[in-house]
């Protein structure tokens, strides 16, 4: 490790550190952090430019920008139809809520009314990215106990192979439709389910044991209730602070089901994992519900019939949308064309990864695996 002198008082010296989060990002770094390759925060090139006073971290400051894509002024060029394609590649561990925060963004404001059994089988496919999404980043939560992420990644591939069965793609689901989806599922595909959502369970409450057994998270990384207010921040981490905040809980489809906000109050590292735990129970309730729900039935249209060209009225249009990573907003400034004048992203990545810094404030380089790991962000939704 070449930490840099910068300062020498009372016989400690102060460094500047440049920490690699992905542990092959070796060359622009000084150290790297010691997290698995299968760690979503690792995904990407983020840097933390960090002050140490021996081997403690005094001040942190996340540095961004090597994966900026240009993705708002791709969005402006090209039509409403075609938006949804770019708008599936931000928060990819749960693409399906991008093409919907979008689609819902056009409805408002076309004034398109969405049948019924097309928004219910949006809320599933949202829980079921929800569940894809936190077990990603529980499995990838920094510990040398090998077997518990091993397990729950072999899982989550099981609920990756059955979202695919249904929507056609791992990455790009391309299901959503401005008013609704392609089609709808199979009655088998919705039996399947059942199986899923019943393994999952004791996974989980392993997954809660062996996090227990982690002695040296607890009080360390810690957020505060203060904290989500400077950073806006919202999803889990906001949650594991005891933030009330969760916009499905004023969402007319979850009204209509077994959906439960739950919070943590600690604010450390251990309390964001298990929020991410408890998230996943309820997104298990709401699955079964919806699942049974529209097996009970015949499922009906699923898309209404559409203009050959989209053009939204002119003004200017917001909505947000609960994803697994927090709230995502759109703002669009149409001025009456096929395609948007303006289309800005507000993505839930971003305030996780700022308040990075104040997390990481006092911690070890060896607190600091599982202080990031604990923050769930992806650097390409930050990044855009």
């Amino acid at each position: 490790m070449n930490l840099l002198p910068w300062v020498w008082d009372d016989y400690l010296v102060i460094s500047q550190v440049f920490v690699g989060v992905n542990a092959l990002d070796v060359d622009r770094n000084d150290v790297c952090l010691d997290l698995p390759a299968y760690s979503p925060v690792t995904h990407g090139m983020l840097r933390i430019a960090a002050e140490m006073e021996d081997d403690r971290i005094i001040s942190a400051q996340p540095i961004l920008g090597s994966m900026h894509r240009g993705a708002e002024k791709l969005f402006e060029s090209r039509d409403y139809r075609q938006i949804l394609m770019l708008a599936n590649r931000h928060e990819w561990l749960s693409p399906f809520s991008g093409e919907v925060g979008i689609a819902e963004l056009l409805e408002r404001a076309l004034g398109i009314e969405v049948p019924h059994d097309a928004a219910r089988l949006r809320v599933l496919l949202l829980e079921f990215s929800r569940v894809t999404s936190h077990l990603a980043f529980i499995a990838g939560f920094g510990t040398n106990q090998l077997s518990m992420p091993a397990e729950l990644r072999t899982h989550r591939e099981q609920w990756i192979a059955h979202f695919q069965q249904y929507v056609g793609g791992r990455m790009h689901p391309m299901i959503t439709r401005i008013g609704g989806l392609t089609h709808a599922p199979s009655h088998e595909w919705l039996h399947g389910i059942a199986a899923l959502t019943e393994a999952c369970r004791p996974q989980l409450v392993s997954a809660m044991s062996w996090l227990d057994s982690v002695s040296d998270i607890r009080n360390i990384g810690k957020i505060s209730a203060e904290d989500v207010i400077t950073y806006s921040l919202s999803g889990p981490v906001a949650r594991a602070t005891g933030a009330t905040i969760d916009l499905r809980a004023s969402h007319p489809q979850y009204a209509t089901t077994p959906y439960e906000l739950i919070t943590n109050s600690a604010g450390d590292a251990h309390a964001r994992i298990k929020q991410l735990i408890d998230e996943v129970n309820v997104s298990l309730s709401i699955i079964e519900y919806v699942a049974s729900e529209l097996l009970g039935k015949d499922i009906g249209e699923v898309n209404v019939l559409l203009p050959k060209v989209l053009r939204v009225p002119e003004g200017s249009y917001e909505h947000s949308i609960e994803t697994p990573l927090g709230i995502a907003s759109w703002y669009l400034v149409s001025r009456g064309d096929k395609m948007p004048y303006r289309l800005k992203l507000r993505p839930a990545s971003l305030h996780t990864v700022l308040a990075l810094g104040e997390a990481l404030k006092g911690e070890t380089l060896q607190s600091a695996n599982f202080v990031v790991a604990s923050m769930p962000f992806l650097t390409g939704d930050a990044e855009r």
